[in-house]
């Protein structure tokens, strides 16, 4: 049988049986176990739909689940066979193999993006350096010429084919070519200009204050730099609702992250409600959660609403207990929340009792390998419980994505129908910083637009 992967269910999914291996046939409902069929994933004996529960804790009958291939990843159709997967000519046949199904696939992606890009969507976990696209990355580099980067354009060049090491090596170039206001205001309006061709109507960016000796940049003309672009494409007309997140990146340590607040509060009260909120990121080994509670309880008794990155890396338990103790108004990434650890249950409990929304970034974990892949993605496991979920691109420049890509692969990742995913877009209204008023108006666009893209 093609496609043949056999896991057990994880933790958090409920199913109609208790226990045993599961099999579902892709958007249909689910087989016997003899799994006689071209487009079956096996799951072994046993055969129920995975349900996903109510807000009140109830099962109610989910999208029927489709899994990928043992040999799949992100691009579909690894060698195990599956969705996606080239079946053999036929015998005789002189077309090379798998020409036509290739042909085919490509052009049911190409309507599927098309979808996904019509899709209003509101973008809610974007790092400003992160998200320059390889294009304004050239533009950067040839306003410096002599600028020596060693590998510089080959890596700028690779895009999706970038490894880790690659990424890693892009951030670096990122913050050789950024050095003046100039180049922080390119930025702001290229990454904007992106997320508006690419279907997205609210836009909140995050972005850590920068000071730069050698050209005379302070943080806080930092800040008003990324506030100028966020105005001009205003003034131009963009259609696309831009915020700021101010973020405290907990490598700088606390005594800076006490600095941090203090601007971010000065820019909450001048900036005219585009300075919503604050995020701390940065290197999660780096300090201690504890270290950051006291400017971080600040923040939020300034009315500065809160992104923290948790449970990135495992064996976070203790600290994500301590900031989940604010508490954040959305989490960022949320890799282990749900661990096997000890400590976990306690914590998804915390998070589910306050419905804290989660960003979800698949492309990024999985290029940055705090996911295995993308069936065993955190989202299938939160989205089961009906949890408050919003998809996001975290870097899209560095890890070469837009979101519609990802709306694209969580779909495909978990045979969702466009109807689900118009929900997932529509829900993620709930979960923006600005005000009741500005989510009123989102709703509103949402509504409009819907019934052309689903006639």
């Amino acid at each position: 049988m093609r496609g043949r992967a056999c896991v057990p269910l994880a933790r958090g999914w409920s199913a109609a049986e208790p226990s045993g291996w599961k099999c579902y046939r892709f958007n249909k409902l689910p087989l016997d176990a003899s799994c006689r069929y071209a487009d079956t994933v096996c799951r072994g004996p046993g055969s129920v739909p995975l349900q996903r529960r109510g807000a009140g804790g109830a099962a109610a009958v989910a999208p029927r689940w489709a899994v990928l291939g043992a040999d799949s990843g992100p691009g579909w159709g690894g060698a195990g066979g599956g969705p996606g997967a080239v079946p053999p000519p036929s015998p005789g046949s002189s077309r090379p193999a798998g020409t036509g199904a290739t042909m085919a696939a490509e052009r049911d992606r190409e309507r599927e993006l098309r979808f996904y890009r019509r899709l209003p969507k509101a973008e809610l976990h974007a790092h400003l350096n992160g998200c320059i696209s390889t294009a304004t990355m050239k533009k950067l580099m040839a306003q410096k010429p002599n600028l020596q980067i060693q590998n510089g354009m080959t890596v700028i060049d690779k895009g999706k084919k970038r490894t880790l090491d690659e990424c890693f090596q892009m951030f670096q170039i990122i913050y050789q070519v950024t050095t003046r206001t100039e180049d922080i205001l390119l930025i702001t309006k290229d990454v904007i200009k992106e997320f508006a061709d690419d279907g997205v109507k609210y836009l909140e960016l995050r972005s850590t204050p920068r000071e730069e000796n050698a050209t005379g940049m302070t943080k806080r003309m930092y800040v008003e730099t990324v506030l100028e672009g966020i105005k001009q494409c205003q003034e131009e007309g963009l259609d696309i609702d831009v915020r700021l997140l101010i973020a405290i990146n907990r490598r700088d340590g606390p005594a800076v992250a006490k600095q941090t607040v203090k601007l971010a509060e000065e820019f909450l009260l001048s900036s005219d409600g585009v300075v919503v909120g604050l995020d701390l990121s940065g290197d999660p080994t780096a300090g201690h959660g504890q270290d950051f509670l006291e400017p971080l309880s600040e923040a939020k008794k300034a009315g500065l609403k809160l992104a923290l990155h948790l449970s990135e890396i495992p064996n976070q338990e203790e600290e994500t207990k301590i900031l989940l103790g604010l508490p954040p108004d959305r989490i960022g990434h949320g890799t282990f929340l749900n661990s096997t650890a000890a400590g976990s249950e306690e914590i998804v409990s915390l998070v589910q009792q306050n419905h804290i929304p989660i960003e979800f970034c698949m492309t990024s974990n999985i290029k940055s390998q705090t996911v295995p892949s993308c069936d065993k993605h955190h989202f299938g496991y939160w989205y089961s419980l009906g949890h408050p979920a919003v998809l996001c691109t975290d870097d899209k420049g560095v890890f070469a994505t837009e979101l519609s890509q990802e709306y694209e692969l969580v779909a495909k990742t978990f045979n969702l129908t466009r109807s689900q995913m118009w929900d997932l877009s529509y829900e993620s209204i709930n979960y923006i910083f600005a005000s009741n008023a500005v989510k009123s108006k989102l709703r509103e666009q949402w509504c409009k637009l819907k019934p052309a893209l689903f006639d």
